[in-house]
């Protein structure tokens, strides 16, 4: 008998059971446990105090989620506008080589080991554990006929929903197709870590794969947690909190772009991508066009991006959900951490800007104030503001720039392994802008609400905000309108 579906049972009929002392109790209303019922107990009493026990022992290691994953958490809620779904992220590597599967697995098992993010499960009470020790791993071989059937497994494999209460928050697979290269499939729940630390976690394990050593540390995620709490109770937030609430009435929670159906209507939708790109030569021009103008190329990206925003929106100013990968200095190898290090600020821009170097040199200001306050929980600034209905979504626009400086760092991949496809989802997001530089091109991508946009809208403004990036390159910007 299912133990746990036998507790879930009788607490549907009003009988609660727990230890006290190693001992099984219940109390039940009168007339919930007949006769037979007190059999079953005690028929089934060693399975159900063993199943007591050990959810007891679980309890007694779970730490509180962070902000934003409960944030993450909340938003699998259907009754939230554009909720309903897990915040996920999903990539397909095309490796060159054919892949030693058992290998691979001895890899992955070894990282899965010594990163304790990808052990943790998550609770629905916004409480996460870490496994002490995961069972084994394997890695699935999907075998296909050809590239359409890979790009069907893609549809379905892309918007994965991980139960809660469950190990693994991941997915890894190797898809083959006769006559092409073996396609690494993997995806994971955000709740258990973010884009950069999945590939810190995936360069580990191709670094193990490869015979080569991996110096592991002491320190976990659930370390980083537990030391983040001290560290905010120690921290004056009071010229933050002072900062932002100058800022709030300034902040625009619902940008009227033109949506196809209304954000309130949307729930367990699918997200798509639409993608584009800065070559290196471009990207390179690019680099050397914010150093004469002396900004930064994430703060020309972002207002690139409002300015695009802004000329399809009813508003007269527009703010977009920044999001920062917030690693603290807690400890001396937090880079080769893995887990959920988001934090979000937010970036407004005005049509009241005269040219795009007006409008860029406003939105460096404000980056330069969410770097000095880039501690802060952002989960916090819309308490400030009075009115706002938490049902709906506040905040869809998303940035999420992840740009490298060109140094080599833990989370460079091995020659021969190139991603092909990735796509972001997030509950309570209408549109995200994943934008990256990891090959020395800049990687242009909106991951979108499919319901929200006509597909030619989309398409008009995707164009004009990637025209509008290449029109920097050789444009005057105080010029450029």
């Amino acid at each position: 008998m299912d133990i746990s579906h036998l507790i879930s049972e009788f607490a549907s009929r009003g009988v609660t059971l727990w230890l006290d002392e190693g001992k099984l109790k219940f109390r039940a209303a009168n007339g919930a446990l007949s006769a037979e019922d007190k059999e079953c107990l005690k028929a089934n009493k060693a399975g159900i105090v063993a199943h007591l026990e050990k959810i007891a022992a679980e309890e007694s290691n779970a730490f509180p989620l962070s902000p934003i994953q409960k944030s993450y958490l909340v938003g699998r809620d259907p009754v939230y506008d554009l909720g309903g779904i897990n915040t996920h992220y999903y990539m397909e590597l095309e490796i060159d080589e054919t892949i030693d599967i058992p290998r691979l697995e001895n890899a992955w098992n070894e990282v899965i080991a010594h990163d304790d993010a990808l052990r943790l499960v998550i609770s629905a009470k916004g409480t996460q554990r870490v496994l002490d020790a995961a069972p084994k791993y394997s890695i699935e071989i999907v075998e296909l006929e050809n590239a359409e059937q890979r790009l069907e497994k893609r549809k379905e494999w892309s918007h994965n929903i991980y139960p809660l209460n469950q190990w693994p928050f991941f997915t890894m697979r190797i898809s083959r197709v006769p006559n092409s290269k073996d396609v690494l499939h993997f995806d994971f729940d955000c709740m258990i870590m973010d884009a950069w630390s999945a590939k810190i976690a995936l360069s580990q394990m191709f670094k193990l794969y490869c015979g080569e050593i991996v110096q592991w540390i002491d320190y976990g995620f659930k370390d980083y947690c537990s030391d983040l709490i001290k560290f905010d109770s120690q921290q004056d937030y009071s010229q933050a909190e002072a900062f932002w609430k100058s800022k709030i009435n300034e902040l625009v929670c619902e940008p009227d772009l033109p949506y196809a159906k209304p954000l309130s209507e949307i729930h367990n939708h699918r997200f798509s991508r639409i993608s584009g790109e800065l070559s290196v030569e471009e990207f390179a021009l690019f680099q050397q066009r914010c150093r004469e103008y002396r900004t930064t190329p994430a703060a020309v990206i972002s207002t690139a991006y409002l300015k695009t925003l802004l000329g399809f929106s009813k508003n007269d100013s527009l703010t977009i959900n920044s999001t920062i990968f917030n690693r603290l200095p807690l400890h001396k190898d937090i880079n080769s951490v893995v887990g959920d290090f988001t934090n979000i600020a937010f970036i407004t821009l005005s049509k009241k800007c005269k040219n795009f170097l007006e409008c860029v040199q406003s939105v460096q200001k404000d980056m330069w104030q969410l770097v000095r306050f880039h501690t802060y929980d952002g989960t916090k600034i819309l308490k400030f503001k009075e009115g706002l209905s938490p049902m709906r979504a506040q905040m869809p626009i998303v940035i999420t720039c992840v740009l490298e400086n060109g140094q080599k760092s833990n989370s460079d991949m091995p020659a021969g392994l190139h991603q092909i496809y990735a796509l972001s989802k997030t509950p309570q997001v209408v549109l995200d802008y994943q934008v990256t530089n990891f090959d020395g091109r800049l990687s242009v991508n909106w991951d979108y609400a499919e319901p929200a946009f006509a597909p030619e809208t989309l398409k008009e403004m995707f164009a004009s905000n990637v025209g509008l990036l290449k029109r920097l390159l050789t444009e005057k910007w105080d010029e450029v309108l």
